[in-house]
């Protein structure tokens, strides 16, 4: 496991993209996650904190770019989840190649608990209605 403390400054600049993402949502402009309910302003303010603290690490600048194809740092996808037994989610439209990590936590601190390729978290994943999740041990460990 990896841990990533963010400082105000850089929670700021992420929690402002955030915002920004959770405003197009709303407009209607950000259909690339099927959601069962409204969510709070977590999933976006929080999801880009996670996102910013794996950039952080890597080293690499973190652009905020949101929406499909848009990478969170060296060719990499950061998934949150709010939840503390919660899994990874693959979405079908995906790229199979690309590599997903699960964040845990809530800012200031990240949890980096493990990885896996598009491809092995469609064949692995429990299918739901939204796409297919894996849970945290059946992801490849943080090394």
């Amino acid at each position: 496991m990896i841990v990533v403390a963010l400082t105000p400054n850089e929670i700021h600049l992420a929690a402002s993209h955030g915002l920004l993402r959770r405003y197009e949502k709303l407009q209607g402009k950000r259909s690339d996650r099927v959601q069962k309910e409204r969510s709070n302003w977590d999933n976006e303010i929080e999801g880009a904190c996670a996102e910013l603290a794996w950039a952080k690490h890597l080293g690499v600048y973190w652009t905020g770019v949101s929406g499909l194809k848009a990478k969170d740092g060296a060719d990499m996808e950061v998934r949150w989840t709010k939840h503390e037994d919660g899994g990874l989610i693959v979405y079908p439209h995906d790229d199979d190649r690309s590599v997903f990590v699960l964040a845990k936590g809530f800012a200031p601190e990240f949890r980096f608990v493990g990885w896996l390729r598009g491809a092995e978290g469609k064949s692995v994943g429990r299918t739901t209605d939204f796409g297919y999740l894996v849970p945290a041990t059946s992801l490849r460990p943080m090394e």
